[in-house]
């Protein structure tokens, strides 16, 4: 009988625990802001980064969808959205601040999955903050 197959398992989960822990660990301390939404654009979570940059709480960006806040010109919310998470990862957008304050912010949208479901990664900064 060998001990050392379960031993191992239960170890490679315990290190999949803790890495998952410290990655999520320090997207919540980044100083990026950072948030992740679904296809129907609905936030799921944000970093407080984010809820700095944008002045909303965690539990209001909740209840909104990505893109609700941008200065757009050209193209609905739905379809800028639509744009960055199939196209355009990378970019320069204008979003209008809860207080209505604008701020020129650079922007990465990276796909992923979450509980086997796809969703997308958001990362703002301010406009020559990190460029």
């Amino acid at each position: 009988m060998r001990l050392d197959a379960p031993v191992a398992s239960d170890i490679s989960r315990l290190t999949d625990i803790v890495q998952l822990t410290l990655l999520g660990d320090a997207w919540e301390n980044a100083e990026v802001g950072a948030v992740v939404f679904d296809k129907e654009r609905r936030y799921l979570a944000a970093n407080p980064a984010y809820c700095d940059l944008t002045g909303y709480s965690r539990e209001e960006i909740t209840d909104l969808r990505a893109g609700h806040n941008l200065h757009l010109d050209t193209m609905s919310q739905a379809e800028f959205i639509d744009r960055v998470t199939h196209l355009d990862h990378v970019g320069q957008i204008e979003i209008i601040r809860k207080d209505g304050t604008s701020l020129l912010v650079s922007y990465l949208v990276v796909p992923t999955v979450v509980s086997g479901r796809p969703n997308y990664i958001g990362l703002v900064w301010p406009q020559g903050s990190s460029d």
